[in-house]
């Protein structure tokens, strides 16, 4: 029967507790040769592998506490260059011969410091080897602690170049990154002003805009009276007696009369114009096939005897503004019974379709769509209005719809050259596109698309 004693207690908790404090037991705990660390001045053992002990043939309870020189042989002269390693931080080597075995043999010892948290020796590791050939061996056995030596020192120089590396690296990161932060914050703070600059001069862009604009309307609207006062005076002078008014200037006097008409029709077109693009417009569903029936009925130039209208019906209807698609289609239809030859009775045919949905691009589509405010896009409808008119020239279909431009440069046929440009810009404020096709002698048909109601 054993009887375990307070004292068996103390070492085994003292042993159990310098493992623990061992730094280097991770490492050397599985070695195949012989290796121990200690540590103090008095070279306590705090670690020792199994291959130690076997070396020893002791346990590890018997070792660790221990002081080393009280271990091993000749433990004086070790103890003396263990000394030497804590100082100088170096690696030594230490050989002995030892002659009072029955077989002589010889102990090699390697040892090493390891360095604490400030870079100064803390402890020393040593490896025992012990060979009863060691003159036959001793270059191969050199050898090899040369190599540790250096290898150890190598070691120690690569870590030491990587922290300094890492070091700078940490420090440019950081440096890059106040600099990011900078940078960040410059660049909030120019948008913002930016953003400011532009909302203010947006601001003072739509007043210009829209003081322009009124002035533009007023000019224009204002420039009917001079020009009726012209027209109504040279009425008077072509009334007065043919003694008193010769042949020559009743002709010019008759010329100044067509000119006031043609310029009392461009104002009032430029007026429908500056409206069109002014005037606020809602969406909502229009009665297109009544809308379209009611125009030809109520303008005599697009009535029997003047002209031969046939409507293709019923329409379906279409979402819009109704006074803009009234001035649309009233210009198309206007322009399709005037631009024909002379003494040819106009003929127009008008029709609709349904497509899937509203193209958003097209070449011959004038104007910005505006975005509809329904989810998913709707069907759209197609209005068709053909003519057997003259026909448009291939080189004037691209800019059919803009200011000022007439498919004919003769003056055959009266206009000003705004109506398309004015249905254009009803269609585009409506969501809505408008385009032709058109072959020289041959008619036109325009199209108009809006989302079906």
């Amino acid at each position: 029967m054993s009887v375990t004693t307070n004292d068996d207690h103390s070492s085994d908790e003292r042993q159990a507790s310098l493992a623990l404090q061992s730094r280097a037991s991770p490492v050397i705990a599985h070695a195949p040769i012989p290796m121990v660390e200690v540590a103090g001045p008095e070279h306590i053992v705090f670690f020792v592998n199994n291959a130690f002990c076997s070396l020893l043939k002791k346990t590890r309870e018997e070792l660790l506490g221990q002081q080393f020189s009280q271990i091993v042989n000749n433990g004086t002269q070790c103890s003396t260059i263990l000394d030497r390693v804590y100082e100088t931080g170096r690696f030594e080597t230490y050989t002995m011969s030892d002659e009072s075995e029955s077989d002589p043999s010889f102990w090699l010892y390697a040892m090493w410091p390891t360095l604490d948290d400030h870079n100064k020796p803390d402890r020393v590791i040593l490896q025992l080897t012990r060979t009863p050939h060691f003159r036959t061996n001793v270059a191969e056995i050199n050898e090899a602690l040369l190599i540790t030596g250096i290898r150890q020192h190598e070691l120690r120089d690569v870590a030491e170049k990587t922290s300094a590396r890492l070091k700078i690296e940490i420090t440019e990161r950081e440096r890059a990154e106040h600099a990011l932060l900078e940078a960040q914050a410059k660049l909030r703070h120019h948008a913002d002003k930016l953003e400011e600059t532009v909302g203010e001069r947006t601001r003072l862009l739509s007043a210009s805009i829209g003081e322009l604009e009124a002035f533009s309307y007023s000019l224009v609207h204002d420039l009917r009276a001079p020009v009726r006062a012209i027209h109504g005076f040279t009425e008077i002078a072509l009334e007065m007696p043919r003694e008193e008014v010769g042949p020559l200037a009743a002709a010019l006097l008759r010329r100044v009369v067509k000119a006031a008409v043609r310029m009392d029709s461009l104002i009032q077109d430029v007026l429908s114009l500056a409206h069109t693009i002014r005037r606020p417009i809602k969406i909502e569903s229009i009665d297109v096939d009544a809308l379209v029936r009611a125009l030809v009925t109520e303008r005599p130039e697009l009535s029997p005897p003047r002209a031969e209208i046939t409507i293709e019906g019923p329409l379906p209807p279409m979402l819009g503004h109704e006074a803009s698609l009234s001035q649309c289609l009233t210009n198309l239809l206007g322009n399709a019974v005037k631009f024909v030859e002379p003494g040819v009775l106009p003929r127009v045919r008008i029709w609709a379709e349904e497509l899937p949905a509203l193209k958003l691009s097209d070449p011959a589509a004038s104007g910005e769509s505006l975005r509809d405010s329904t989810p998913a896009p709707r069907p759209t409808v197609r209005l068709w209005i053909e003519d057997q008119g003259i026909g448009i020239p291939a080189n004037a279909l691209k800019s059919i719809f803009e200011m000022f431009r007439r498919g004919h440069n003769g003056t055959s046929y009266e206009g000003s050259g705004i109506g398309l440009a004015i249905a254009s810009k009803a269609l585009a404020r409506m969501g809505g596109r408008l385009g032709v096709e058109s072959v020289q002698g041959k008619g036109s048909r325009f199209w108009l698309e809006l989302p079906k109601a």
